[in-house]
């Protein structure tokens, strides 16, 4: 039997552009959806204390290591919070039209469906910029097409694994997984982390869930 699922991105402007999309859709949405109003209430006020912190953190004239804490703490419960929306009233609720269920990143899984994309079969080439305190941009390319920065076709996302200070021998000595579903996404580090070389591994995952092969060693020094 089908169900559906949904993918909740890793990178900083991504998770940013995630949450107001998926909170102002609902809002607009609430009683065609099934949502209670509290709910609605309750998470576009974490929505708004984290987008005055995101602003502060990410505006060069005001971040610092406390700016950057203070996001991560009130990007939280507005997670937990978005997880309880989909996983309660968003996921497998007929009133959504597929459009919406696009918009917000759900996605139907199983079922036998007559169209099933194999395995990616290129890697990604990675690169790592540093714009900004305690985060690194995930700059992705296709080993099929070096010059341009879009995923493959069928491919969600590019799963990156990595491990902080000590080189790892392979993929599956990482400690730290991030789901990028677009190139230059960020990854956002804890103050004390600041200096220590992250290395890392990544590979292409289709819409399917199949995997395709891991890429080459790549390392960055966390700002």
């Amino acid at each position: 039997m089908s169900k559906e699922t949904y993918g909740m991105p890793t990178g900083l402007s991504a998770c940013y552009d995630f949450q107001k999309n998926a909170i102002n859709l609902c809002a607009n949405h609430a009683s065609a959806w099934g949502i209670p109003q509290d709910k609605i209430n309750t998470i576009m006020v974490l929505s708004t204390d984290y987008e005055s912190k995101y602003s502060v953190a990410n505006n060069r004239s005001t971040q610092s290591p406390a700016a950057t804490a203070a996001r991560e703490a009130s990007w939280t419960p507005l997670k937990e919070a978005l997880i309880d929306l989909f996983n309660h009233h968003l996921l497998n609720n007929d009133a959504i039209t597929l459009e919406d269920k696009e918009a917000l990143n759900i996605h139907l899984t199983g079922g036998g469906g007559s169209s099933v994309a194999p395995a990616p079969t290129t890697t990604p080439i990675v690169s790592l910029t540093a714009e900004e305190i305690s985060v690194l941009h995930v700059v992705y390319a296709d080993s099929a097409s070096p010059a341009s920065h879009s995923k493959p076709a069928s491919v969600a996302f590019c799963e990156v694994v990595c491990k902080i200070s000590e080189l790892p021998v392979s993929p599956s000595d990482c400690t730290e997984r991030y789901n990028i579903s677009r190139s230059h996404e960020s990854i956002v580090f804890t103050p004390d982390q600041r200096g220590k070389t992250l290395y890392g591994f990544a590979r292409w995952v289709n819409r399917n869930g199949k995997q395709g092969p891991w890429s080459g060693l790549f390392s960055a020094i966390i700002p």
